[in-house]
Protein backbone atom coordinates (compact mmCIF):
# COMPACT_ATOMS: atom_id res chain seq x y z
CA UNK A 1 0.00 0.00 0.00
CA UNK A 2 1.77 3.26 -1.33
CA UNK A 3 0.69 6.45 0.42
CA UNK A 4 1.25 9.76 -1.78
CA UNK A 5 4.07 12.03 0.20
CA UNK A 6 3.11 14.79 2.95
CA UNK A 7 3.10 18.12 2.14
CA UNK A 8 6.62 18.72 4.22
CA UNK A 9 7.91 15.79 2.38
CA UNK A 10 6.92 17.26 -0.91
CA UNK A 11 8.49 20.28 0.06
CA UNK A 12 11.53 19.03 1.05
CA UNK A 13 11.65 17.62 -2.35
CA UNK A 14 11.24 20.70 -3.95
CA UNK A 15 13.67 22.51 -1.47
CA UNK A 16 17.45 21.64 -3.53
CA UNK A 17 15.08 22.36 -7.07
CA UNK A 18 14.64 25.96 -5.86
CA UNK A 19 18.51 26.71 -4.56
CA UNK A 20 19.82 25.26 -7.70
CA UNK A 21 17.62 27.72 -9.35
CA UNK A 22 18.49 30.70 -7.31
CA UNK A 23 15.16 31.24 -6.67
CA UNK A 24 15.11 33.30 -3.21
CA UNK A 25 11.72 33.48 -2.62
CA UNK A 26 11.06 29.73 -3.04
CA UNK A 27 13.72 28.88 -0.82
CA UNK A 28 13.13 30.74 1.75
CA UNK A 29 9.35 29.51 1.48
CA UNK A 30 10.21 26.49 1.44
CA UNK A 31 12.58 26.70 4.19
CA UNK A 32 10.20 28.39 6.27
CA UNK A 33 7.32 26.29 6.05
CA UNK A 34 9.11 22.98 6.35
CA UNK A 35 10.14 24.71 9.44
CA UNK A 36 6.65 25.21 10.67
CA UNK A 37 4.92 22.25 9.39
CA UNK A 38 7.67 19.94 11.43
CA UNK A 39 6.55 19.58 15.27
CA UNK A 40 9.75 19.67 17.67
CA UNK A 41 9.81 16.09 17.82
CA UNK A 42 11.01 16.41 14.16
CA UNK A 43 7.96 14.77 13.95
CA UNK A 44 5.64 16.06 10.29
CA UNK A 45 1.92 17.82 11.16
CA UNK A 46 -0.58 16.33 9.11
CA UNK A 47 -1.76 17.60 6.05
CA UNK A 48 -5.03 18.12 7.33
CA UNK A 49 -3.27 20.53 10.04
CA UNK A 50 -0.38 22.16 7.52
CA UNK A 51 -3.35 22.91 4.80
CA UNK A 52 -5.52 24.31 8.33
CA UNK A 53 -2.34 26.22 9.18
CA UNK A 54 -1.94 27.92 5.73
CA UNK A 55 -5.06 28.83 5.51
CA UNK A 56 -4.59 30.39 8.73
CA UNK A 57 -2.03 32.47 7.10
CA UNK A 58 -4.12 32.92 3.80
CA UNK A 59 -7.34 34.36 6.03
CA UNK A 60 -5.23 36.80 7.50
CA UNK A 61 -4.24 38.37 4.51
CA UNK A 62 -7.38 38.68 3.28
CA UNK A 63 -7.88 41.27 6.43
CA UNK A 64 -4.70 42.84 5.38
CA UNK A 65 -2.83 41.41 8.71
CA UNK A 66 0.42 39.59 6.70
CA UNK A 67 3.92 39.82 6.86
CA UNK A 68 3.83 37.52 3.43
CA UNK A 69 4.89 39.39 0.46
CA UNK A 70 2.37 38.36 -2.60
CA UNK A 71 4.50 35.96 -3.77
CA UNK A 72 4.82 34.53 -1.31
CA UNK A 73 1.39 34.13 -0.69
CA UNK A 74 0.92 32.74 -4.19
CA UNK A 75 3.16 30.26 -3.16
CA UNK A 76 0.94 29.12 -0.34
CA UNK A 77 -2.37 29.32 -2.42
CA UNK A 78 -0.10 26.65 -4.72
CA UNK A 79 -0.34 24.27 -1.60
CA UNK A 80 -3.47 24.61 -0.52
CA UNK A 81 -6.64 22.99 -1.92
CA UNK A 82 -9.25 25.53 -3.58
CA UNK A 83 -11.70 26.12 -0.87
CA UNK A 84 -15.68 25.80 -2.42
CA UNK A 85 -16.80 29.48 -4.32
CA UNK A 86 -19.84 31.10 -2.53
CA UNK A 87 -21.78 29.62 -5.51
CA UNK A 88 -20.74 25.97 -4.57
CA UNK A 89 -21.96 26.67 -1.31
CA UNK A 90 -24.94 27.94 -1.82
CA UNK A 91 -25.78 24.98 -3.99
CA UNK A 92 -24.83 22.58 -1.34
CA UNK A 93 -26.75 24.16 1.54
CA UNK A 94 -29.44 24.82 -1.01
CA UNK A 95 -31.33 21.43 0.39
CA UNK A 96 -31.40 22.93 3.53
CA UNK A 97 -32.27 26.81 3.18
CA UNK A 98 -35.70 26.09 5.44
CA UNK A 99 -33.80 25.00 8.48
CA UNK A 100 -31.16 27.66 7.89
CA UNK A 101 -33.95 30.14 7.76
CA UNK A 102 -36.18 28.84 10.37
CA UNK A 103 -32.86 28.83 12.71
CA UNK A 104 -33.57 31.26 15.87
CA UNK A 105 -29.58 32.86 15.92
CA UNK A 106 -27.07 32.78 12.93
CA UNK A 107 -24.49 31.12 15.28
CA UNK A 108 -27.09 27.83 15.23
CA UNK A 109 -27.45 28.27 11.10
CA UNK A 110 -23.86 28.07 10.92
CA UNK A 111 -23.73 25.08 12.81
CA UNK A 112 -26.46 23.82 10.43
CA UNK A 113 -24.16 24.83 7.10
CA UNK A 114 -21.18 23.79 8.70
CA UNK A 115 -22.12 20.56 9.66
CA UNK A 116 -23.81 19.97 6.36
CA UNK A 117 -20.56 21.54 4.72
CA UNK A 118 -17.91 18.82 7.12
CA UNK A 119 -15.28 17.49 4.79
CA UNK A 120 -15.08 20.00 2.67
CA UNK A 121 -12.93 22.70 1.85
CA UNK A 122 -14.90 25.84 2.84
CA UNK A 123 -13.87 29.72 3.55
CA UNK A 124 -16.13 29.88 7.10
CA UNK A 125 -16.44 33.98 6.22
CA UNK A 126 -17.85 32.70 2.68
CA UNK A 127 -20.63 30.42 4.64
CA UNK A 128 -21.53 33.32 6.52
CA UNK A 129 -22.20 35.27 3.53
CA UNK A 130 -23.91 32.88 1.80
CA UNK A 131 -26.18 32.30 5.59
CA UNK A 132 -26.07 36.15 5.69
CA UNK A 133 -28.06 35.88 1.96
CA UNK A 134 -30.59 32.81 2.69
CA UNK A 135 -31.14 34.68 5.91
CA UNK A 136 -31.98 37.97 4.70
CA UNK A 137 -35.50 37.80 3.83
CA UNK A 138 -36.28 36.52 7.20
CA UNK A 139 -33.74 39.80 8.38
CA UNK A 140 -36.25 42.09 7.11
CA UNK A 141 -39.53 40.32 7.68
CA UNK A 142 -38.51 40.31 11.71
CA UNK A 143 -39.73 43.42 13.70
CA UNK A 144 -36.39 45.82 14.82
CA UNK A 145 -34.86 45.22 17.87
Amino acid sequence: MSTSPSIVQRMRRQLPEAMKARDTVRTNFLRYWIAQLTLGTGAEMSDTEAIKKMRGVLKEAKSGLTTFSPEELELIRAWVPPTLSPEQITAALAPLADQIQAAPKDGMAMGIAMKALAGQAVDSDDVKVVIGALRSPLASARPSE
